[in-house]
């Protein structure tokens, strides 16, 4: 708020080197209540409302700015509370050509990966988000590059990787991240990525084996993403391939894929569909010293469309469910999920400086 203070204070540099832009979404699920990845509000009908706001600043024609803030609340919600985030803040700096040379340095979004680049909902074509990737902020350095059809990421970072379902708040450690990709005709990109550094939390202290230390136990991750646009039709998929380290109980190992189609019919309508399959390896802790290396399966298909009511303003539906889940009971229900969007994009600078 401070922020936007100050920059409603100077309409004049507001207009010329600062932007102030935000992102409001409404949701409503409807879950069952045995999903271990699907159900919220324990099945019950939940809302969720979530508001995102970034500033961009210019300090020079090549040095710039950036912070992006998040408020989230509602029954629906990861955590059943309202939440008040500062997600990304860093500064980037872009070399002169022929140099096609992006450095940044910060709070950053997790660099690598398919999805990555398009969870926010304006860009997410349906509403959920693959089981594997896990929405992160770590704190690190990142250079961008490219040589004609090829482009390239090299990053230091400190925080999670790909996921964080073994325990909370990782140990702070540097985590090396390289990805490359290329471009061999427009509209077609093939990648890939590659990651590892240390995942258990300070908690998990107490529960080694005497001479061991949180940096002895690693994740590695390879993946590749693929991106394909041809007319109306566009297509996205990712592999990850993880390599886990589990304290006293050997390797986990496992690999997870999706594919994302999503046709547009019209302007305003599309359809679209997310088919994800896998295992998940994860390190559980059992008790003392004892710890079990374990994979979780990941098999289930989310379906949706949209509607663009005007060109801010977007509202989705889709259905999510597990397949072929296995159930103890013998029941083999599978687990679901409904959800309404409504998603509005904004622009400060616009309310306050209206075109003339």
């Amino acid at each position: 708020m401070a922020t936007l203070f100050a920059l409603t204070s100077h309409p004049g540099v507001a207009e010329d080197r600062v932007w102030v832009q935000g992102l409001a979404d409404a949701e409503l699920w409807n879950t069952d209540f045995e999903s271990g990845f699907l159900t919220r509000a324990e099945g019950d009908m939940a809302p969720l409302g979530r508001l995102r706001l970034w500033a961009a600043g210019s300090f020079t024609d090549r040095f710039q700015g950036f912070a992006l803030g998040r408020l989230e609340g509602g029954r629906a919600s990861e955590e059943g509370e309202t939440q008040v985030e500062l997600d990304q803040a860093y500064l980037r700096y872009s070399f002169a050509e022929p140099r096609r040379l992006v450095l940044q340095a910060g709070k950053l979004s997790l660099p690598y990966g398919n999805f990555a680049r398009r969870y926010f909902s304006s860009d997410n074509p349906l509403i959920g988000s693959p089981l594997s990737y896990y929405l992160s902020y770590p704190l690190g350095i990142q250079l961008n590059g490219a040589v004609s059809r090829f482009d390239y990421m090299v990053a230091v970072l400190d925080g999670p990787l790909t996921r964080q379902t073994y325990l909370t708040d990782p140990r702070s450690s540097a985590r090396p991240a390289l990805a490359a990709g290329v471009t061999p005709v427009t509209g077609f990109r093939l990648g890939a990525y590659f990651t590892r550094g240390a995942y258990l939390s300070p908690d998990a202290t107490t529960w080694l084996l005497p001479g061991k230390n949180l940096e002895d136990y690693n994740e590695k991750v390879v993946g590749g993403d693929l991106q394909y646009g041809l007319g109306h039709f566009e297509l996205n998929g990712e592999l990850t391939q993880s390599h886990l380290e589990v304290p006293a109980a050997g390797i986990a190992r496992g690999r997870v894929w999706y594919l994302e189609p999503k046709y547009t019919f019209s302007p305003r309508w599309y359809a679209a569909m997310r088919w994800e399959q896998g295992n998940a390896p994860d390190a559980m802790w059992i008790w003392g010293t004892r710890w079990a290396a374990v994979k979780a399966r990941i098999h289930d298909l989310e379906t949706g469309v949209g509607f663009r009511i005007n060109p801010r303003l977007l509202v989705k539906a889709s259905h999510r469910v597990e397949i072929g889940r296995d159930d103890p009971g013998g029941g083999g229900a599978n687990g679901h999920a409904f959800a309404l969007e409504f998603s509005y994009r904004f622009d400060l600078n616009a309310w306050f400086h209206p075109p003339r």
